[in-house]
């Protein structure tokens, strides 16, 4: 099929030719072996398909031609990740709270320092653009004066994310917590500020670490605020370790489970994002179903404080909202490859669908903080947020140069579950804007 001639200057800005994967659908994959996306002088997808099929319509265009081992997606997107934790990722302990106790809450009061906070927030929000996260959904830390410096330090890289303020005001140290009402008027000030900011890339969440560490007054001061800001997020963990369950039984023991507990308060429903969720009962994920809630699946952070095995298929035959989360510290690695690879092994005895995982870590994401309408895979209308990979060259691609593709479909997702890392990632783009550019090798 030959389409029509365009009228480029309103049709398409760019054109990027090559090798294109994107997902419609947890089981549904679009595979282009040679295909060509369409972006607007706005960065918003006009297009994509095959080369065949837009060749002679885009006759006279600069057409950007990918190498023939690179393959362009849609951005990670990444449902669950501490910025005040980047230092410390990969510090063992025990458990949750012996983990917080003894590595967690000392690296984020070093954040009251400023110099610290912008030096941290600049690494942190540039390595999630060197690992090709073109959204994010981060817990920031408690200090508004650190939560600012890390707005400040998004906008002028332009990096996509759900940022907050973290609240505690109980059962931390004393330089971590304020009062409830200070922390309330503190974070209604950020969001004034920053929600919707530098046109819309940055959005803000309400941040309650979790149960232990809020008081019901702050709690009660949340579920207000999310009255009075229904587009604003909410952020908190649930259900990550038995003993952290057993801790907040034993805090709110007029609860029936854990999620009861932000029930009460009015902090469930539509964009509110839960961390981890690994010991629901049935009750519960179908309660959270009822409120339009989301889950942020954290495989690596999972296997590394052996928290226990989520329940993935389950909650995918539940058709909840759900994405992937990197949850560095915890976490190791901010790669959603990575994170794709350990969600996988952290199923023992289910051989989860390679679309699947790959649904996850993009569409799935952006469904599950209510940016699928306009992120997540190449239909036309949506933003152009995309990644540049670099498949490693073979023996068979080295000997044969005239390959024009990474592989068959299946062939090219299984390596990149399975093989994937932070070194394939190529360039990041967030609408249609070249963010990140891998450095090229230096050879002696």
């Amino acid at each position: 099929m030959t389409l029509p001639p365009i009228n480029t200057s309103q049709l398409v800005s760019r054109a990027y030719r090559g090798a294109i994967l994107h997902a419609l659908a947890k089981d549904e994959l679009v595979y282009l072996a040679d295909g060509v996306l369409l972006v607007d002088a706005q960065g918003m997808i006009t297009a994509c398909g095959p080369w065949l099929e837009w060749q002679e319509a885009l006759a006279g265009v600069a057409v950007i031609r990918c190498l023939a081992n690179q393959l362009i997606v849609p951005g990670f997107v990444d449902t669950h990740v501490h910025l005040p934790q980047m230092a410390v990722a990969g510090c063992q302990a025990p458990s949750l709270l012996e983990w917080l106790d003894t590595h967690i809450f000392a690296e984020e009061a070093r954040f009251a320092d400023a110099d610290y906070a912008r030096t941290i927030s600049e690494w942190f929000l540039s390595e999630l653009l060197a690992n090709g996260t073109t959204l994010a959904n981060v817990f920031l830390t408690s200090h508004p004066g650190a939560s600012q410096i890390a707005f400040e330090t998004a906008a002028r890289l332009g990096n996509r994310v759900v940022m907050g303020q973290t609240l505690m005001d109980k059962q931390a140290p004393d330089s971590l917590l304020r009062p409830a009402a200070q922390l309330l008027q503190e974070t209604e000030s950020l969001c004034r500020q920053w929600h919707g900011a530098n046109d819309g890339r940055i959005q803000y969440a309400w941040v309650p670490r979790f149960a232990l560490t809020s008081s019901e007054e702050l709690m009660s001061g949340l579920g207000e605020l999310r009255r009075q800001y229904p587009e604003v997020y909410l952020h908190t963990h649930l259900s990550e370790q038995l003993g952290e369950i057993a801790a907040v039984k034993a805090q709110f023991p007029w609860a029936s489970d854990y999620t009861e507990v932000y029930e009460r308060f009015g902090l469930l429903g539509t964009r509110t994002v839960l961390a981890h969720g690994i010991h629901l009962c049935d009750g519960e994920l179908t309660r959270l179903k009822a409120l339009d809630a989301s889950l942020a699946h954290c495989p690596s952070s999972n296997f590394f404080l052996k928290s226990g095995r989520f329940r993935l298929m389950e909650v995918l035959r539940r058709q909840l909202r759900l994405g992937l989360g990197s949850d560095v510290g915890a976490g190791p690695t901010l790669s959603l490859l990575t994170v794709m690879k350990d969600a996988q092994y952290m199923q023992a005895d289910t051989l989860v669908p390679l679309a699947t995982l790959f649904y996850l870590a993009t569409l799935g994401g952006a469904e599950a903080l209510h940016q699928g309408h306009r992120l997540g895979n190449f239909e036309p209308g949506k933003e152009a947020d995309f990644v540049v990979l670099d498949f490693p060259a073979t023996p068979v691609s080295h000997d044969k140069p005239s390959v024009q593709s990474p592989g068959t479909s299946e062939a090219l997702l299984s390596r990149l579950v399975y093989q994937g890392h932070q070194q394939w990632i190529s360039e990041t783009y967030i609408r249609g804007q070249r963010v990140y550019q891998r450095a090229p090798i230096v050879q002696n």
